[in-house]
């Protein structure tokens, strides 16, 4: 018997779709990183947050009422809740 197929391997859209409400950290490719309740995501990682806050070395910068942030644009996704 296959224990591959036993296994369920965590597929990184799914986990993300599953923590959808959760506190979220994204970083972009620019650097610049936002922290928030990420409300949803779609299958290109595209996110939507609110209560947003922008971030520049630890220090809080602004804070957004919602966040609209592009897919191709994300360095990593951190889930708050797993830390």
């Amino acid at each position: 018997m296959n224990n591959l197929s036993q296994t369920s391997a965590k597929r990184p859209l799914t986990t993300l779709q599953k923590s959808t409400k959760k506190k979220v950290t994204v970083r972009l490719k620019n650097e610049v990183e936002y922290k928030g309740k990420m409300d949803n995501v779609d299958s290109y990682m595209n996110l939507i947050m609110t209560d947003a806050e922008e971030l520049h070395e630890d220090k809080v910068i602004a804070n957004y009422g919602r966040v609209i942030v592009r897919g191709n644009n994300v360095l990593f996704i951190k889930l708050e809740n797993e830390l």
